[in-house]
């Protein structure tokens, strides 16, 4: 995630977990996401959220092949601002731009202390996705956290802070996996070369970002709490985004403040 300065006062949305719209697509991630949210046993919540990610990822290719065939972006790129609010609204704001990074959106953190104030930038679409993904796995991250029982040698907050920032971390690497893993799903049952065609897309969100924040900076997150961090990475690791198995390395994590 970059930090930067919004031209002029940032438009605070409020964020719904099941947006109401008449799209049949929607309407099954709804579902799925309902289904997340009241279930007790966490591997089949992941599971439902996997499932809705791959319907996500779908869709976004099929509008983005429909502005190719078309010659005309019918998929606007737009701005809009997310509030993660305190407490640990830092680690929080990483697992958005998380999100937003697997569904080729763009997240600058505006504020400098308490409530973080993230701008999105993407295409329609892909900030809808963003937003409701966001918001099952932020609801999912926190329930997982606070069930996760903290050292005695560990204070709660340094605990809970080092746990959402590793469970960001994990989550960015199997959802950037799911998103890929989508495209060339994508590509062999269709035939169509899709590389091309999202790459320019991605171009084009990356040079309105630009016009947006034209002097963005990263910033480093530091953890205090090493059995918060390896808790975190492990519940992250339990997510099931329909890739068992996938290993990496922790990436560096950028941040605003």
């Amino acid at each position: 995630m970059s930090s930067g300065h919004l031209p002029g006062p940032p438009t605070v949305l409020v964020m719904s977990s099941r947006p109401k719209s008449s799209n049949a697509w929607l309407k099954q991630v709804q579902a799925l996401f309902a289904k997340a949210e009241s279930t007790a046993f966490p591997d089949e919540a992941e599971a439902f959220i996997a499932k809705a990610q791959q319907v996500m990822a779908t869709h976004s290719i099929d509008q983005a092949m429909l502005d190719a065939a078309a010659g005309a972006d019918q998929d606007p790129i737009e701005s809009e601002t997310v509030v993660c609010v305190a407490p640990y609204a830092s680690s929080k704001s990483l697992l958005l731009s998380a999100v937003a990074t697997a569904n080729h959106v763009r997240a600058v953190r505006v504020s400098a202390t308490g409530d973080a104030h993230i701008v999105i930038v993407g295409h329609r679409n892909d900030l809808e996705h963003t937003k409701t993904l966001f918001a099952a796995l932020s609801l999912h991250a926190v329930r997982t956290m606070l069930a996760e029982p903290i050292p005695p040698y560990e204070t709660p907050r340094r605990f809970r802070h080092a746990f959402m920032v590793a469970f960001a971390s994990r989550i960015s690497l199997r959802l950037k996996e799911a998103t890929r893993a989508a495209e060339a799903a994508y590509q062999q049952a269709t035939g169509t070369e899709v590389g091309l065609v999202l790459v320019e897309r991605q171009a084009d969100v990356d040079t309105h970002l630009a016009e947006l924040f034209p002097r963005l900076t990263k910033r480093r997150v530091s953890l205090s709490s090493g059995a918060g961090a390896e808790s975190g990475w492990s519940a992250g690791g339990r997510a099931d985004l329909g890739h068992q198995g996938l290993a990496g390395s922790r990436p560096a994590l950028g941040s605003g403040r």
